[in-house]
């Protein structure tokens, strides 16, 4: 997905969502805290979902747990971590109290800790940002950015869009960050579409830095390790807000980047959107295993757009492709595969001649039979019995059994 700046009838909105956006919790952001619940240690956190699950273990006051969370380096395995199934004696009611304020002081550490993530903070203003999370209509509006940029925005509680807007607000305002305030307010006056502009390229820059992670992961190091820093984003950005030099010490592990690439029509609909009647659905990029994905069941072949981009882990990274070929080649390539196991067989089989016509033998056929029942069945116990049980043998409608094996 990513971040896009909009702007409507009824205002300005900043939509983000995926580790992509500066704003997801998930984005790799090293600061220091000691605002935990039932700690008063500093101890220094990789993403603010960390510092909100820690919370959540020391809330249960779980030494083990607490330290997991710490040594974990995938936001994903730290909320699964602390995730409702996972905790004994969890209660939502005692953690609905706590739950937003926790999130708030992980969220003010964050951007007053990093000034390149507070600059893209500072890019919002004027505007309400908004987590576009199909899944979660309590942090945010349960509708993708497809989706909510010309749907209703007040779908979902919004809970993280409400509290980054107001540490934005509360920084804005904070003398030690005149410079920044004053940099962003000059340039507003020479051009009356630079946050627009910038949030543009910022969204750009942060995606190209997320694939350009996950190839170094892969030992794909590129020769330039920062041509995402564009002639667009050095006009745009101060060089003081461009996001640290990639050397391998952020400690949120790289993963292939999901994002969406947006049209440059009004800075506002994304290439990878189709509209049917009122509501409009995004699609993603095919799974290799679709019934096990989050997404399975929200979208019908017939509502899969057409063109899509598919982002592989190779040195193109991007490809076109249409979602009818590929479901196409997907079916093709199981009806060949049938047909070449078939073929195989049959190849391996000897073949008799006689008034009865031509084929293979019976005895021929019983080891095919028994050896393919045996691979399917694997090597166990009841494998070895069913390749060597005997076959009937029909003969002009009269089953004949062999007595002996």
């Amino acid at each position: 997905m990513g971040t896009l700046r909009i702007r409507r009838e009824d205002g300005e909105f900043t939509l983000f969502f995926r580790k992509v956006s500066p704003f997801s919790n998930h984005h790799p952001a090293d600061f220091d805290c000691d605002g935990a619940i039932n700690s008063t240690e500093m101890k220094r956190f990789s993403c603010t979902e960390q510092y909100y699950m820690f919370n959540k273990a020391s809330l249960l006051m779980d030494r083990q747990l607490m330290k997991s969370v710490l040594d974990s380096v995938s936001p994903r395995e730290m909320k699964t971590m602390c995730s409702k199934g996972a905790l004994k004696g969890w209660s939502d009611s005692v953690w609905n109290e706590h739950k937003e304020s926790v999130m708030y002081t992980g969220c003010t550490a964050k951007f007053r800790a990093l000034r390149h993530l507070r600059f893209a903070l500072f890019l919002s203003t004027g505007s309400r940002l908004v987590e576009c999370s199909p899944f979660d209509t309590v942090w945010g509006i349960g509708k993708d950015i497809e989706t909510a940029v010309s749907g209703a925005i007040n779908t979902g509680k919004n809970l993280l869009g409400t509290i980054l807007d107001r540490v934005r607000e509360e920084l804005w305002q904070d003398p030690e960050f005149r410079d920044e305030k004053e940099y962003v307010e000059k340039r507003i006056r020479e051009d009356g579409d630079y946050l627009l502009q910038a949030m543009k390229h910022v969204d750009l820059m942060y995606k190209a830095r997320a694939k350009m992670r996950f190839q170094i992961l892969k030992g794909r190091e590129p020769r330039d390790v920062e041509y995402y820093l564009t002639s667009e984003v050095r006009g745009l950005l101060p060089e003081w807000a461009f996001p640290p030099r990639l050397d391998g010490t952020e400690r949120i592990e790289p993963s292939p980047a999901q994002f969406t690439h947006f049209r440059d029509d009004y800075g506002s609909i994304p290439i990878n959107s189709v509209s049917f009647g009122a509501r409009t659905r995004s699609v993603t990029p095919p799974f290799r295993n679709r019934r096990g994905s989050r997404l399975f069941g929200r979208l019908t072949r017939t509502e899969q757009v057409p063109i899509f981009h598919v982002y592989q882990e190779s040195e193109q990274c991007e490809q076109k492709t249409s979602m009818s070929k590929f479901w196409e080649l997907v079916e093709k390539s199981h009806t060949e595969q049938k047909q070449r196991q078939t073929s195989e067989a049959t190849q391996q089989t000897p073949t008799r001649q006689g008034t009865e016509g031509v084929g293979p033998a019976p005895e021929a056929a019983e080891n095919v039979r028994g050896d393919l029942n045996q691979k399917r069945k694997g090597d166990g116990k009841r494998g070895v019995v069913a390749a060597h049980r005997p076959q009937k043998k029909t003969v002009r409608g009269v089953i004949k059994v062999p007595h002996s094996l």
